[in-house]
């Protein structure tokens, strides 16, 4: 997909062998606003991604943007039939500057019944039709990292986990700290 003043244009997703090397802090990784979709981050998306421990410039590096629900819906494939306003997660190849596929984690997902009667949310997280389960690297991972046997790999459920333990993980080293479990 690729976004030009807001209309929505269809490609093919971008293949590992486009991916082109990166490099500069955070591992290289200037998207920084670079994407067109949507608009910048409301300060109460903001807020809530701060209280996951994503600050606004590990957001923005990771191309985190506010979108409508028309926008929302259609860079899902859907059409009508619900609210699509959220927050678009951009995926990247390792290494890669261009827009693999996006994700949507929606404002207002279905809510549905169980059988006693108790709300349940139902897909809050939406991705295109028949597209399978994808990894979700953080921002400016080199390929050559994913080469590298030596350093831990960690792997979370979602994609703000990830941002997450990405930020802390790229912590300058200015002396002991600790974290607290509380």
């Amino acid at each position: 997909m690729s976004f030009l003043n807001g209309s929505i244009q269809r490609h093919q997703p971008q293949t590992e062998s486009e991916a082109g090397p990166l490099a500069g802090p955070l591992g290289g990784f200037e998207y920084v606003r670079s994407s067109h979709v949507g608009s910048d981050l409301t300060p109460a998306d903001c807020a809530a991604l701060e209280s996951r421990w994503i600050d606004l410039e590990t957001a923005w590096r990771a191309g985190l943007r506010r979108v409508d629900s028309p926008t929302g819906g259609e860079m899902v494939g859907r059409k009508g039939g619900g609210d699509y306003s959220g927050i678009a997660i951009p995926y990247f190849h390792p290494g890669a500057e261009r827009v693999r596929d996006y994700r949507l984690r929606r404002d207002h997902p279905d809510m549905e019944y169980d059988g006693a009667g108790n709300p349940k949310v139902r897909q809050k997280y939406l991705g295109p039709p028949g597209r399978s389960n994808m990894f979700y690297f953080p921002p400016g991972v080199p390929q050559s990292r994913l080469r590298d046997p030596e350093p831990p790999i960690l792997v979370t459920e979602g994609e703000f986990k990830t941002l997450a333990l990405w930020r802390a993980a790229n912590l300058p080293r200015h002396g002991a700290w600790r974290i607290v479990d509380g």
